[in-house]
């Protein structure tokens, strides 16, 4: 027979499965913010792709030449220089999106890291708050 174990039941009050609910659903929180950076950043790629492309079709076109631009699901035709410039408001308007993100991002581990502080303080070894990335 084996020697007795030690006890490994941690009382785990209402207050403490409140904050453990609670940073899961944090953690939950920074995950789909994480997925919508990648989502921005991908957009902000591609509009810089679309940029250059503009510049390049500029450079081989006649001045009457126009560029088929997608607004909502239609396409208008319009001059490089005016698809220049819309392409470059919703940069910074992706960009913008982007700052918020990270803003909320912020947020959300400080309020994980206050959580994680007061979880592993009464818990120990007990509870595991880390992410299997």
């Amino acid at each position: 027979m084996g020697g007795p174990e030690a006890d490994k039941d941690v009382h785990i009050s209402l207050e403490d499965q409140q904050k453990i609910n609670k940073f899961a659903r944090q953690n939950q929180r920074m995950e789909e913010l994480k997925d919508d950076l990648k989502v921005k950043q991908s957009e902000i790629q591609t509009l810089i792709d679309a940029t250059s492309d503009v510049e390049e079709f500029s450079l081989t076109a006649d001045d009457g030449d126009k560029i088929p631009f997608q607004i909502g699901e239609i396409f208008v035709l319009e001059n490089p220089d005016t698809v220049q410039t819309m392409i470059q408001q919703r940069k910074d308007e992706v960009e913008e999106e982007i700052k918020q993100i990270k803003l909320k991002a912020d947020s959300v581990r400080s309020v994980m890291s206050d959580l994680k502080t007061h979880l592993y303080a009464k818990f120990g070894d007990a509870i595991n708050l880390e992410a299997d990335d």
